[in-house]
């Protein structure tokens, strides 16, 4: 009789220790809800690129890095953390209503092992009083090849947006010519023109083909940082022009096309220092 009085009251001990402790486990535990968005955020956007994943660094034409997102080094990449409250951390984290964004087309214009260098003329901008020919981000981490035409979006934290950091990021998309699937898809116009530069050595070969017979006239321009090295009006849907004496400096290749079908396009060629004896395609825009 003792014995079983005794085990009895072992029984009754340790349930009144398990039982507060167990609803103490299961609030620690995360809701569906929970680990359901942690799975979303963890596989939305396979194909973008961005700053909190990979090292994405804004390169000037004289070669210093500018870091849009931190005032430190921008060789290292930046590693951000999620809180457990799921709130966003950074813009890449914000719902988009909270989010600035403009799309630019931009070209892989050299690759070095698995870096690429990415030219995007729309976001040239002045540094050190100086405007850029291009603007270039350099990727870190890239599948991309040389001439291949890229999504660049910049976001930008809204005034109402929730306080994160960075506040401002950039996503690079590689386009595609299948319309279905999810990445952006080029412009009809991408196959009917054709813009390239060919260089040899001080001359560069110009080459422009409208297949659809409608160009009326194309405005060329060959610049670098110091002087316009060439210029002319085209009334053909497709030419070749020779320039010679081209320095071995850093130069882009701008043409404005009116064009009777697309209106007026816009085309561009970025072409490096030591580029010769290469063959650089040109990207299109409205």
């Amino acid at each position: 009789m003792i014995g079983k009085l005794i085990i009895i009251g072992i029984i009754v001990v340790t349930l009144v220790i398990l039982i507060p402790n167990s609803s103490k486990l299961f609030q620690n535990m995360p809701s569906l809800d929970t680990v359901k968005e942690k799975i979303d955020h963890a596989t939305s956007d396979k194909y973008a690129i961005n700053a909190s994943k990979s090292a994405i660094k804004e390169v000037s034409m004289g070669g210093k890095f500018l870091d849009t997102n931190s005032s430190t080094d921008s060789s290292s990449s930046a590693n951000f953390t999620i809180l457990d409250n799921n709130a966003p951390t950074t813009v890449y984290q914000l719902p988009a209503k909270y989010v600035d964004q403009q799309n630019y087309t931009g070209q892989v214009f050299e690759k070095t092992g698995n870096t690429c260098e990415i030219s995007i003329p729309a976001m040239a901008q002045s540094v050190n009083g100086q405007k850029e020919i291009t603007h270039v981000i350099q990727l870190g981490q890239c599948s991309l090849n040389v001439g291949d035409p890229v999504q660049v979006t910049t976001l930008t934290a809204k005034p109402d947006a929730p306080a994160v950091n960075p506040s401002n990021g950039l996503k690079i998309i590689p386009y595609s010519r299948d319309r279905g699937t999810s990445l952006p898809t080029l412009p009809d116009y991408y196959s009917v023109v054709q813009l390239s530069t060919v260089n040899q050595g001080n001359n560069a070969m110009l080459n422009f083909d409208d297949s659809s017979g409608q160009t009326k006239s194309v405005t060329v321009t060959m610049r670098n940082s110091d002087t316009v090295l060439f210029t002319g009006t085209f009334y053909s849907s497709k030419f070749t022009a020779e320039v010679k004496d081209v320095p071995n400096t850093p130069h882009i290749i701008e043409m404005t096309i009116n064009n009777a079908i697309y209106g007026t396009l816009h085309a561009s060629a970025y072409a490096p220092s030591n580029a010769q004896n290469s063959t650089i395609t040109g990207i299109l825009s409205k």
